[in-house]
């Protein structure tokens, strides 16, 4: 039995080791999509379908998608998404189980808290106004794993 415990600190050790010394370069990929009514008997359905044809006014559901493709955990992780020309972010939105979530309304430059969000003139920032959206996740992003950031945007 000792031996499995020193076998397990040991792994622990060096999957430490791996975090401090190593790079990680993550991978995103963006994903637009929209809800679509299906024809149903007893109670309206949806289903989600990419965002190829948008309406003004429609709204679209984007999903960040957070993967570690590396044999290490990745501490620390940022991502910082602009949210899309032509759309409006819908307040509320931005999602990240596990993350704090900040946005930019300077393209990226800086980034606060709704709350904190002030313009040049001291008042605080308009939801249209934002450019950016950064998901901090408060955990490692674990080897080979997806991480899921979301938010919707209106089409104008």
């Amino acid at each position: 039995m000792k031996s499995l415990v020193l076998v397990i600190v040991w792994l622990t050790t060096f999957v430490s080791l791996a975090m401090a010394t190593e790079p990680v370069e993550l991978r995103t990929e963006l994903v637009a999509e929209v809800r679509e009514s299906v024809a149903a008997a007893e109670r309206p359905t949806f289903r989600m379908v990419p965002a190829t044809q948008l309406s003004q006014g429609q709204v679209v559901y984007y999903t960040v998608r957070i993967t570690n493709p590396t044999p290490v955990f990745a501490n620390k992780v940022q991502v910082s998404q602009l949210i899309p020309a032509n759309t409006s972010y819908v307040p509320g939105s931005a999602a990240g189980p596990g993350a704090d979530i900040e946005f930019s309304i300077d393209g990226g430059q800086t980034f606060s808290r709704p709350e904190t969000l002030k313009q040049s003139d001291g008042t605080r920032a308009p939801p249209e106004r934002y450019t950016h959206i950064r998901w901090s996740l408060r955990n490692p992003l674990a080897p080979g794993a997806t991480a899921l950031a979301r938010f919707r945007a209106t089409f104008r």
